[in-house]
C-alpha cells in the first residue's frame, strides 16, 4: 500500500506501508519547502530519500520492545512509557484523515493532533 502525505509545507511519500519490501529496512521520501521551478517545469527541491536501517524484520522489533516495555513494568517497577500512546493516536488520526479524504473525493482534510 501506498501512503502519501501532502501538506502545506512539505510531502511524505511511503510506497510500503503496509507490507516492507525488504525486512532490513524501510524507507520514504521526504519534501520540505518545494516551490514550482521556474516556467513552471519542475520543482524546486528533489524528495530526500530517508532509509531506516534495522537488523530485524519490522514485526520483531515491536514484540522485542513491547517486551522490554512490559519486563521492565513488571520487574523494576517502571512507570508504562508514555511514548506510544500518542504515537499510535497520531497514527490513527493521520490513517482516519486519509479515509475521510477518500470518502469525501479525494478532499482536503484537517488533522488536528
Amino acid at each position: 500500500m501506498d501512503l502519501a502525505i501532502s501538506a502545506s509545507n512539505g510531502t511524505v511519500r511511503c510506497n510500503d506501508y503496509i507490507i516492507p519490501y525488504a525486512e532490513n529496512y524501510s524507507s520514504f521520501e521526504f519534501t520540505s519547502g518545494a516551490k514550482f521551478a521556474e516556467l513552471h517545469i519542475g520543482w524546486s527541491v528533489v524528495p530526500e530519500e530517508v532509509r531506516v536501517v534495522c537488523q530485524l524484520p519490522q514485526e520483531a522489533l515491536m514484540v522485542q520492545e513491547l517486551s522490554r516495555l512490559a519486563e521492565g513494568i513488571r520487574e523494576f517497577g517502571y512507570n508504562p512509557d508514555q511514548k506510544w500512546p500518542q504515537i499510535s493516536r497520531n497514527t490513527q488520526l493521520v490513517l482516519d484523515a486519509v479515509k475521510k479524504s477518500i470518502d469525501l473525493g479525494f478532499e482536503p482534510v484537517r488533522v488536528l493532533f
